[in-house]
């Protein structure tokens, strides 16, 4: 089967049965049989060496194995590096709109907020979910149900300065945990990141649970009063606990509160129809229960380059590996 992207890379694969898994946005890719990781016949030694390497990734950092590359030809494609997960410190009162921009909302100086950039200081869109609680309820109730909000203004200056304080929310300006979506244990499949419940931390250090993937007010959340933060590993102290959110009432000093545990863990596929292989992610234990991060187009390139399934050029290659060992 041959698939076909289209951003201008004219590059043929052989691969193998992993439906949506390519180099990058504009490759060419044609499908062959070869065995998934995560079936009765997976290799421990893939398997292993896989969960190896993606260990090493700081969890803060854990948010850039689903990013893609940036558009344009083969040659001048390139990490578009966080690009979605960079926060901000708004330096003046910023209008917002939604999709149709037939509403609009506005963000007081000094918001706190996450979104996509135009690489000049402007933002191109915010993301709802990781604004403040009071934020949240204010472009809720004016835009409606969005998981993004985009700006009125093209050159608005809202990214011209990073918000730099170590948080629960943020660190080194770059979100750490970002709609991370919780794992289907029965029948994982491509797309379940767009539909499966989440959590958030939000920008007042908030830590949000929603129920429904496609609903964006919060279910429930907590204050995260204290957090701990090691390279795998990211504690929060809850204030209350959080329904659908493991936690575990820890004595703190005088008091006691809820602590919510995430550390990385294995590398894992998705399956597609009749039991095909399908997409990798990256998962992130909470107690009994697992969240997971999408592999991007770059961390697909690692993962090929390193194990061999599919064949991945020099070029991307060493993007890939680059990147990837960046986020270590």
């Amino acid at each position: 089967m041959l698939k076909l992207k289209g951003k201008g890379v004219a590059t043929l694969m052989l691969l193998g049965a992993v439906a949506g898994v390519g180099l990058a946005e504009g490759t060419v890719t044609a499908h062959a049989s070869i065995l998934p990781i995560v079936t009765p016949t997976q290799t421990a030694k893939n398997q292993k060496k896989l969960d190896t390497l993606f260990d090493k990734i700081d969890i803060s950092k854990a948010v850039g194995v689903t990013s893609d590359y940036s558009s344009g030809t083969y040659a001048t494609m390139k990490p578009a590096t966080y690009s979605r997960f960079q926060t901000y410190k708004l330096n003046k009162a910023t209008t917002l709109t939604n999709e149709f921009k037939h509403k609009t909302v506005i963000l007081p100086k000094g918001s706190v907020v996450t979104g996509l950039t135009d690489g000049q200081g402007n933002l191109l869109s915010v993301d709802n979910t990781a604004l403040s609680i009071k934020n949240q309820n204010k472009v809720f109730k004016k835009l409606g149900n969005w998981k993004v909000s985009y700006l009125m203004s093209a050159t608005n200056g809202a990214a011209v300065k990073p918000y730099t304080r170590s948080t629960a929310f943020s660190n080194n300006s770059l979100a750490s945990v970002t709609a991370l979506p919780l794992k289907n244990n029965k029948a994982p499949h491509n797309g379940d990141e767009r539909t499966r419940p989440f959590i958030t931390v939000t920008a007042d250090s908030q830590l949000v649970y929603h129920s429904k993937g496609a609903v964006y007010n919060a279910t429930s959340y907590a204050k995260i009063k204290s957090f701990k933060r090691t390279h795998s590993t990211l504690t929060y102290y809850l204030a209350k606990s959080v329904s659908g959110v493991t936690t575990k009432r820890a004595r703190v000093g005088k008091t006691y509160r809820y602590k919510m545990t995430l550390k990385l863990g294995h590398v894992y596929q998705n399956t597609m129809i009749q039991s095909d292989p399908g997409e990798f992610n990256l998962a992130v234990n909470n107690g009994k229960q697992t969240f997971f991060y999408a592999f991007g187009e770059i961390a697909e390139d690692y993962m090929n380059e390193v194990t061999g399934y599919e064949p991945v050029t020099t070029r991307f290659a060493e993007l890939s590996t680059d990147y990837i060992q960046g986020l270590y």
